[in-house]
């Protein structure tokens, strides 16, 4: 028993080695997408639009959950937003993401403190098994930008936007 303990440990930390080196090699190696930084006035105005109805979606904001955020997600069982938003609201913001189209938005959330995140896209390196998720987050004046540490690469676009990509290998079952 002691000896498969032995080896189990020495086995799960081999495999932790290989996945930060797996990691760091997407980590190094991936480039932030020159388009989604062109398309930073879309954003930035599906942000407006979103804001605009702050109040609204201040509601469904659930104070209970740990994440304490509204998360929509047009594609997947997310709240409507024609449900929660007045009509004009939801057209605009529906817009925005048509205009943006699907390769570069899934999806946002937004927090208490009108922080808002944008998903833009999920992608997978199969080599090295690593699972990439490139976001932007928009912080409102007076909201400080917080850097991101590795497995996270981010760069300041400018004093409200930050464009970040994580980095998680994928597990095994």
């Amino acid at each position: 028993m002691a000896r498969l303990s032995i080896i189990l440990c020495l086995f799960l930390a081999a495999s932790c080695g290989s996945d930060s080196k797996e990691i760091t090699s997407n980590y190094t190696n991936y480039q932030f997408d020159k388009q989604v930084i062109e398309k930073l006035p879309v954003y930035d105005s599906l942000v407006q639009a979103i804001l605009e109805n702050y109040s609204s979606v201040k509601k469904h904001i659930n104070e209970d959950e740990s994440y304490r955020a509204y998360r929509y997600f047009p594609l997947s069982d997310s709240t409507d937003l024609f449900k929660i938003l007045p009509r004009e609201g939801a057209v605009k913001i529906n817009q925005y993401f048509t205009q943006l189209g699907k390769n570069f938005i899934y999806g946002f959330d937004v927090f208490k403190d009108s922080t808002v995140k944008i998903y833009i896209r999920k992608s997978s390196s199969e080599k090295e098994q690593v699972d990439i998720g490139e976001n932007l987050s928009y912080y409102p004046p007076g909201i400080n930008i917080r850097r991101r540490e590795f497995p996270f690469k981010d760069t300041i676009l400018n004093k409200n936007w930050q464009y970040w990509i994580g980095f998680d290998k994928r597990d095994l079952f």
